[in-house]
């Protein structure tokens, strides 16, 4: 009796086993599709949000393309146009520019070579009156410089 029971008991767990198997099979063929169809609306959310934030990063950047392109063209046309005539243009150069005797203007190059002269001479004047002091200094034993007295 016992091995009926056990057969019995058996054979309705195999019967339970089957149906929950069958349904299960069935919540896989009604769930499936519809899981697939929400992964797909939800990629074609997230792709119009990136396509959106795109197209909206492609239009800044024109948008500041166009205007750094119109600044360097304003620059440009500066550059290349002549300087009116007045304070601003020729007659404000001609007055801070260095001339020869004879009145001419001086080339820029000549100009700078002199400034440079010029400050080589300061300079020179200076470390003189330097070395100068330095050779009547008196010095202790060791070579350093004593204090003078006024």
């Amino acid at each position: 009796m016992l091995s009926l029971i056990r057969s019995k008991q058996l054979y309705q767990i195999r019967e339970t086993h089957q149906r929950l198997a069958a349904d299960l099979c069935e919540l896989r063929s009604i769930f499936l599709p519809r899981l697939q169809r929400v992964e797909r609306e939800l990629m074609s959310a997230k792709l119009d949000r990136f396509f959106h934030q795109l197209h909206i990063a492609i239009q800044l950047t024109v948008q500041r393309g166009s205007d750094i392109s119109e600044a360097i063209e304003k620059g440009l046309r500066a550059r290349a146009a002549p300087l009116p005539r007045g304070k601003a243009g020729g007659l404000a150069r001609a007055r801070s520019a260095w001339r020869y005797q004879d009145g001419t203007f001086m080339r820029e190059s000549e100009r700078e070579a002199a400034i440079e002269e010029w400050k080589l001479a300061e300079y020179e004047r200076y470390a003189r009156g330097g070395r100068r002091r330095a050779a009547l200094a008196q010095r202790a034993a060791n070579g350093t410089f004593l204090a003078q007295a006024k």
